[in-house]
């Protein structure tokens, strides 16, 4: 399992447990939860990337984001 395949699961973990936390906590903290749990899931992702990916998977994962553009 690659760097990129290991970040992919740890955002979209955590994104699904904010939208959880949405769902089932009550306002106000359910969506202040939810949202940091979703900023901390990218942030964290991004940070096991830069740990585990090498200089091919990083430069693959440069040009498909230069390729698709914003």
């Amino acid at each position: 399992m690659g760097a990129q395949t290991i970040r992919f699961l740890i955002q979209v973990g955590f994104a699904l447990a904010g939208m959880l936390a949405v769902v089932l906590v009550p306002p106000p903290f359910g969506p202040t939860f939810g949202f940091f749990l979703l900023v901390f899931g990218l942030w964290l992702g991004r940070r096991v990337f830069k740990r585990l990916a090498t200089l091919q998977e990083i430069k693959d994962d440069l040009r498909q984001r230069v390729d698709e553009g914003p």
